[in-house]
């Protein structure tokens, strides 16, 4: 892309170094001299051939992604479905000077027969889906000079990565920030999901602080504090009420050698605007081991969340607009497909079990390893229990397993620009699906360019 831009940078140049210089000579003005044309000449010659030389400040990259996927994913009916979709994602960064950046990402998404990912009145607002081509990203970034703090201000990605993706991980628009305060590291921003009428009686905002510190190179802790304060009746809470949703969060990651550990804990307290009948508080532990080799890694993850024994159903996750829960697993079903452009993302055990107050229990092998001739290869397996079959908010499942998936990917790079995978999962239900519940299965060969 570069060769492109520097390309169409030279009759740009032209055109913009002598529009203005035709523009500016009077009507009925005499010549110029030949001599005084040639040093024109010589000069713009010049001047083009420096711009063809130097860098552009203009960077692109991004991937295109072609899905064709085999799937069957209800756990009552074994019909299967079949479809093919692609999506092309470009990231433009424009690095003005040391201090200032501007950067635009956006995606044209097409499923082979099928409209776009954009449906009716959504588009525009979070997740930043257009007509078309979408735009995900738009906005500056300024850092202060002599300092190492820099400010974002427009359409951003911002989540809750260190709690797998819990609460949001999103586009969405706002102001966020970065930078040290001695042995700490901040980040943290405000964002606006909903305006509505501009009223903020019916708005939606989010608001977030992490202080991460740094004691050694082996070990790191981060301390997370976020609310999101719904005001809207569209209730992304999901109980269909206005609230004060608090999240506050620890984490600690410890390597030594060859292997690390970190885990993770979230607690969220609902706080209701209009009355206490939607007060409530839950949490979510996270704990991991990785173990590094020569070109491969192996994790064992578990996660707890517990079920939801209130009487007025509020002690429990709800899904806030994030969709990318359970992503690092190498999992399409239980977990989220890291790959899903337009089809099922997954995340069953999220959905199914955790935010309808079952809570849930998780224990995750997952690991990749890089083989011969730019083969590679990535598994995962997991299997997943509701904390209470029974709980007090919610109805009687039939049982607690839901169930163990089994995934694997297997690919090969070519030129070290694109590569060529299959993978697959394969879920065998549990009884909270039922007594004889049909097992699930999703296939997808997959060509992927990252640039």
């Amino acid at each position: 892309m570069s060769k492109i831009f520097k390309s169409i940078g030279a009759p740009l140049a032209i055109a913009l170094v002598t529009t203005p210089a035709l523009a500016a000579e009077p009507v009925g003005s005499a010549s110029p001299e030949v001599g005084e044309l040639k040093a024109e000449i010589n000069q713009l010659t010049a001047e083009v051939e420096k711009l063809k030389k130097s860098d552009s400040p203009f960077s692109v990259n991004g991937y295109y992604r072609l899905q064709a996927t085999s799937e069957s994913l209800d756990t009552a009916d074994d019909n299967s479905t079949a479809f093919v979709d692609q999506r092309l994602r470009a990231k433009i960064t424009g690095d003005l000077n040391d201090n200032v950046s501007l950067v635009w990402y956006g995606e044209v998404d097409s499923p082979w027969g099928e409209k776009g990912s954009c449906q009716g009145d959504n588009c525009g607002k979070l997740s930043a889906d257009g007509v078309g081509v979408e735009t995900k990203n738009a906005y500056a970034e300024l850092k202060v000079p002599n300092s190492d703090w820099k400010v974002r201000a427009g359409i951003q990605g911002y989540g809750f990565g260190k709690y797998e993706s819990f609460v949001t991980n999103d586009d969405m628009n706002g102001v966020s920030f970065a930078g040290n305060v001695g042995m700490a590291t901040l980040t943290g921003g405000w964002f606006k999901w909903e305006e509505n009428d501009r009223d903020s009686a019916d708005d939606v905002d989010f608001y977030m602080l992490n202080a991460e510190l740094h004691p050694s190179e082996m070990f790191h802790y981060g301390l997370t504090g976020a609310q999101i304060k719904n005001r809207s009746q569209v209730a992304l809470n999901g109980t269909a009420a206005r609230t004060d949703d608090n999240y506050v969060g620890v984490y600690a990651d410890y390597t030594a050698q060859s292997l690390a550990y970190s885990g993770s804990v979230l607690y969220k307290n609902a706080s209701g605007v209009d009355s206490s009948a939607t007060d409530g508080d839950t949490y979510m532990l996270n704990l991991y081991a990785k173990k590094h080799w020569n070109g491969g890694a192996l994790t064992v993850h578990g996660i707890y969340i517990p079920a939801d024994d209130s009487s007025n159903g509020a002690d429990r996750f709800a899904a806030n607009q994030s969709g990318w829960e359970l992503n690092s697993d190498n999992l399409q079903i239980f977990g989220t497909d890291y790959y899903y452009n337009n089809g099922s993302q997954g995340a069953k055990s999220v959905y199914d079990a955790a935010y309808q107050g079952y809570g849930l229990m998780g224990l995750m092998v997952s690991g990749d390893q890089e083989l011969s001739n730019d083969y590679y290869l990535k598994y995962g397996t997991g299997y997943f229990r509701a904390a209470d079959d029974a709980p007090d908010s919610a109805v009687q499942a039939n049982g607690s397993s839901l169930g163990t998936e089994v995934a694997a990917q297997v690919g090969k790079k070519f030129a070290g620009l694109y590569d060529i995978s299959l993978r697959g999962s394969y879920g065998f239900m549990g009884d909270f699906y039922g007594d004889d519940p049909e097992d699930t299965y999703k296939v997808v060969a997959m060509v992927n360019i990252s640039y």
